[in-house]
């Protein structure tokens, strides 16, 4: 047992590879702490390739879309100068007027519908409360008088002219 408190090795005694140990282990240390930071760099950067930056692909990649969907759809083609109409204006205002037509057309068959359907219930209104007062069962009369069915008669409209093809996405009609 020594009592020497803080022992020094005696150089005689340890070898020369002795000494170096100390630098070795610090410098593998220290390697080993960069390997560690260089690894911890990796994941955050892959972690941000992995998460954020596909999210980040897309979203400008749709919003690069839809800009150039605007402009594709804003653009305009510039009017020309002449006085005369050309057939592609002249279309649009006889397919409105086409259009006016038939909607009038159907606009007078729906109200005979509502006329039709308005009698047919007043009519089973009578039916129903001649029934109840044990005036007997319903009966029909040709006349229209008493109580029974009543049979009206709906006005025969004649189907509207069809319109002429229009192509899809100009617009063009295929008359002409």
């Amino acid at each position: 047992m020594t009592i020497n408190p803080n022992p020094q090795l005696d150089p005689v005694l340890s070898g020369p590879g002795d000494a170096l140990l100390g630098d070795e282990l610090l410098a593998a240390s220290h390697r080993m702490a960069m390997n560690r930071a260089r690894g911890a760099r990796a994941l955050g950067r892959s972690r941000a390739r992995r998460r954020i930056l596909p999210s980040i692909v897309v979203t400008s990649m749709a919003l690069v879309g839809a800009g150039m969907a605007n402009a594709f759809v804003s653009s305009t083609v510039v009017p020309t100068t002449s006085a005369t109409p050309s057939n592609a204006s002249v279309a649009p205002s006889s397919q409105d007027a086409a259009n006016a037509l038939t909607l009038a057309r159907l606009s007078v068959v729906i109200a005979a519908d509502q006329r039709t359907l308005a009698a047919l219930s007043a009519s089973a209104a009578k039916t129903s409360a001649a029934a109840a007062s044990g005036g007997g069962g319903p009966t029909s009369s040709a006349s229209g008088s008493g109580p029974g069915l009543v049979s009206v008669v709906a006005p025969v409209v004649a189907a509207p002219a069809p319109a002429p093809a229009t192509h899809a996405t100009t617009g063009a009609s295929g008359v002409g």
